[in-house]
């Protein structure tokens, strides 16, 4: 809780009306399906209703995603979607059958994680990078 609000603080200081996102997404099995990157700015809305978000084919190991938003607290959620679908498709439990990742890298354990989990501050240009899983 301490680290959120220190991060919007931060974001008030520093407020610009327009910020840069990049999005660096490592370990894609390349030439399969596509990469999904969604932007979140809130807890109501984290993995339900995105701000923003894009999709790519896989076309090499490592893409990136740059995204022009307005400066503030976000989080990020990416998937490869191998079959095409459109959506992140999980088994058992739960469990996410195709690659994933989140900002600052958060692996959830048993459960989808929390906004505050991954929530990161946009100020100027920032460079997120997630590692699919």
């Amino acid at each position: 809780m301490v680290k959120l609000i220190l991060m919007t603080l931060l974001c008030w200081l520093v407020r610009t009306d327009q910020a840069t996102l990049k999005i660096v997404v490592r370990h894609i099995q390349a030439d399969k399906g596509s990469i999904v990157v969604e932007i979140y700015n809130s807890e109501t809305g984290f993995l339900k209703k995105p701000v923003a978000s894009e999709t790519q084919k896989a076309s090499s190991g490592t893409m990136e995603f740059s995204f022009n938003i307005p400066a503030g607290l976000y989080a990020v959620a990416v998937y490869q979607d191998l079959n095409g679908n459109k959506k992140l498709d999980a088994g058992l439990f739960h469990i996410p059958k195709e690659p994933f990742g989140f900002s600052n890298n958060y692996r959830p354990s048993f459960s989808a994680p929390d906004y505050k989990d991954c929530v990161i501050a946009v100020i100027g240009q920032t460079t997120s990078i997630i590692v699919l899983k």
